[in-house]
């Protein structure tokens, strides 16, 4: 699973610097209703981008193939569970720090503990605050702020991503190998054709495999010392084959190697 749920310290001010300062009409930035709930539960919800589904709880796609969070369920039809619907998010704030982060994506569930509800939020607000959440992150937190970041609507994100990932100094190593990866996703997705659109890419290499040139790539990425990552790139950069190219991109983003971040960027700016 890439999400797994652990206990993470965050200061909202840092995230509040970070954030769009207001949203139409001067509404109070993001940044400051989650502190204002003082101690407890805060909970919002946006847009989720197309292709994105989940059962409320835990488990959501994006599009058919790519699957994160704990499956319920029959795992071979994510139909059978997965709804279309908002990305919904509960954060436990104490005393103005995150200390707990939670994503779902799709019909709304009842919880034992209840939550201060803040409503619907502008999806390119809520990635503001999630990006600026995980930037200022020095723990675990960055991993699902990033994520729900990523599943939000019409925004673009992938600048961001590189710079978390570029940032060796300030920035936890999870954190970097977690933007790096996404990154990574968008990349692929653009030279597949898909733009910017993850889940169509998602949807479009379910079919596309050759199981003898996918276990190669795959050989590469285990190499010990990160030695694959070189010929990583160079696959990358000019095989032949887009399908393998696009394998290769994903293995580089899951190393968490900084060579990767010129790669994706040459890529998305191109």
């Amino acid at each position: 699973m890439r999400l797994t749920t652990r206990a993470l310290h965050v200061g909202l001010a840092a995230c509040a610097a970070l954030c769009i300062a207001t949203t139409s009409g001067g509404a109070q930035p993001l940044a400051q209703r989650v502190r204002a709930a003082g101690t407890g539960l805060v909970e919002l919800h946006y847009t989720a981008r197309a292709g994105v589904c989940g059962d409320g709880r835990g488990s959501f796609s994006i599009g058919e193939r790519f699957h994160m969070g704990q499956w319920r369920g029959d795992m071979g039809d994510s139909r059978t569970w997965c709804q279309a619907g908002p990305a919904r998010v509960r954060l436990r704030v104490d005393r103005g720090t995150i200390t707990e982060a939670h994503v779902t994506v799709g019909p709304e569930v009842r919880h034992d503990e209840r939550a201060t509800d803040l409503g619907a939020v502008p999806s390119a607000e809520a990635a503001s605050f999630f990006l600026a959440l995980a930037d200022s992150a020095t723990s675990d937190v960055s991993r699902r702020a990033i994520t729900a970041a990523v599943i939000a609507d019409s925004t673009s994100v992938w600048r961001r991503l590189l710079a978390i990932a570029s940032d060796s100094v300030d920035r936890a190593r999870s954190t970097r190998h977690e933007a790096l990866f996404w990154a990574g996703q968008f990349a692929a997705a653009k030279l597949a054709g898909h733009g910017e659109d993850i889940a169509a890419f998602a949807d479009d290499e379910r079919d596309d495999r050759d199981d003898a040139r996918d276990a190669a790539v795959f050989a590469l990425s285990q190499l010990r010392g990160h030695a694959g990552v070189e010929p990583l790139l160079e696959i990358a950069r000019s095989n032949k084959d887009a399908s393998v190219r696009r394998r290769a991109i994903f293995w580089l983003g899951e190393s968490g190697d900084p060579r990767a971040i010129a790669l994706f960027e040459s890529i998305l700016r191109g």
